[in-house]
């Protein structure tokens, strides 16, 4: 029975699931504190957050991630696996 619910485990790993990427302004002449500049629901791995970049370029303008935070969810008896990611940004100076 273990050995089943480790290759269940494994087989999953590899499957994307519903993904919220939230990036959030902290610093920039052109956002106030705390604005959402973007907000993307992808399909993405369990490792998207670790390949998420150090600068992110937007509307012509660069930003620097100062932190990730991530939370994942799942609900007992259900099968679907969420996780929610906020970058936090600090505008680059041109």
């Amino acid at each position: 029975m273990k050995e089943e619910v480790i290759d269940q485990m494994i087989e999953r790993k590899g499957e994307g699931m519903k993904t919220v990427v939230k990036y959030i302004v902290l610093k920039s002449k052109e956002y106030q504190l705390g604005h959402p500049l973007h907000e993307e629901e992808i399909d993405a791995n369990s490792d998207y957050f670790d390949q998420l970049p150090e600068q992110i370029e937007y509307q012509n303008l660069t930003f620097q991630v100062l932190s990730k935070e991530l939370n994942r969810l799942k609900k007992t008896g259900d099968a679907e696996e969420t996780q929610t990611i906020k970058v936090k940004l600090v505008a680059l100076a041109d």
